[in-house]
């Protein structure tokens, strides 16, 4: 009878897919989250600021000479919205004659569009400084930031003082102060834990099921209640016939098939299901789906 043909193992394939990823540990979520909250206070704040310059700057395009009929400057404010509350003030203030701005279509237009480059330029500093900077990592540069506008937001509760008719407008500022400082304190946290920045991964997911080190392997019990060896390791001692340790491994038989070897196994992020990736430097298994909301 032929012998069985010797099977040969399929060679292991590796997706060259490595690429330096930032990890998040779950510390810096909280951070995340309080940076998060201080943005949208602070964008809804300047909203009263955005009506304000695009108002002014609609006035001065309906004032243009180029237009068939031009409004006159300085205009007549609607009833509704010299109404509202410090919105109204500050319109008043800006186009009375001899007070404000001068009665010029291109004064007009030009602080509308600087007033709204300026909000524009704001916004993107504290987003860019405190959200994006924890979320590529730069946890020095984003609790940095976070104090200073921390500090920023405080100052103008001092107006007080001056003026007790302030204490409204300016209290409210102490809404995103203190998520700021939230943020400070709870990134001094993460850098006391992980540094001041977080470190990049080469993420693999074709490179089986890498895990962090831990204890060498336990002999399992056989079935006389002697410890088996370990896998890999020598098949027995002189006492029951093996070689002895450290002895080479004898080889297989030429008729017996070798078990195929598999390619590793990615495992599967269980929320949504896409390859996980095993970070070295924090030990764990990694998803850049789920476990960076922010990115």
């Amino acid at each position: 009878m032929e012998p069985a043909p010797v099977f040969m193992p399929a060679p292991v394939v590796i997706e060259d897919r490595s690429k330096p990823v930032v990890i998040r540990p779950p510390e810096v979520n909280g951070a995340h989250d309080y940076a998060v909250i201080g943005y949208l206070l602070v964008f809804l704040f300047s909203i009263p600021w955005f009506i304000i310059v695009l108002t002014i700057g609609a006035f001065g395009l309906l004032a243009s000479p180029y237009l068939p009929f031009p409004v006159i400057l300085p205009p007549v404010l609607p009833a509704w919205l010299a109404g509202i509350p410090l919105i109204g003030a500050l319109l008043l203030i800006l186009t009375f004659p001899g007070v404000g701005l001068p009665a010029s279509w291109f004064v007009y237009l030009g602080f509308g569009v600087l007033g709204l480059l300026v909000a524009i330029i704001f916004l993107g500093i504290v987003y860019f400084g405190t959200v994006r900077n924890i979320s590529k990592g730069r946890y020095e540069k984003a609790r940095g930031t976070s104090l200073f506008f921390a500090v920023l937001f405080t100052i103008p509760v001092f107006l007080v003082l001056v003026g007790p008719s302030s204490f409204y407008p300016t209290v409210l500022l102490l809404l995103p102060a203190f998520f700021y400082y939230m943020t400070y304190g709870r990134l001094g946290e993460v850098i006391a834990k992980y540094g001041p920045v977080a470190v990049l991964g080469e993420a693999v997911p074709g490179v089986g099921m890498a895990g962090p080190p831990g204890p060498p392997p336990v002999p399992m019990p056989g079935p006389m209640g002697m410890p088996m060896p370990p896998m890999g390791g020598p098949m027995g001692g002189p006492a029951m016939g093996g070689l002895p340790m450290g002895g080479p491994m004898p080889p297989m038989p030429t008729g017996m098939p070798s078990p195929p070897a598999t390619a590793p196994k990615t495992p599967l992020c269980p929320t949504c299901g896409r390859d996980l990736y095993y970070a070295a430097n924090h030990r764990r298994w990694y998803c850049q789906t789920c476990d960076q909301p922010g990115r």
